[in-house]
């Protein structure tokens, strides 16, 4: 009997912070999105140095969310994210519009496409 116990009380532990791993995941993708979004907006503003400001916020958020999403996630796809954090920075600092469209367009699909991957869903099981 206390062996049918423990099993099942590791299970619910196992499952809730699996939950919570995912819930969390999902929450600062989402967060992170917002954020890039209104860059987004900034730059199709040609605001660069409200821009610059929020690209080095973004980049600060992400190095201590990265550090958690790296037990969960695959490395490649944190690396991708931080590459291309590096390489809008600078078209932003060098006022290049379109390929700082372009690479901002580009962290907000991997950090939404990172979340969406580690959901739980049928899709992602088979």
């Amino acid at each position: 009997m206390r062996l049918i116990a423990a099993m099942i009380i590791s299970l619910v532990i196992f499952l809730g912070i699996g939950t919570y791993s995912e819930i969390w995941l999902s929450n600062t993708a989402q967060e992170i999105s917002l954020e890039v979004a209104y860059l987004e907006e900034n730059i199709r503003s040609h605001n660069w140095e409200k821009s610059t400001k929020l690209i080095d916020d973004i980049h600060s958020r992400w190095a201590s969310v990265s550090d958690r999403w790296d037990i969960m996630v695959n490395h490649s796809e944190i690396d991708q994210v931080s590459l291309s954090l590096v390489r809008a920075a600078k078209f932003i600092e060098t006022e290049n519009f379109d390929l700082a469209l372009a690479e901002v367009a580009v962290i907000h699909h991997l950090i939404l496409h990172i979340a969406e991957n580690e959901s739980l869903r049928i899709l992602n099981i088979f």
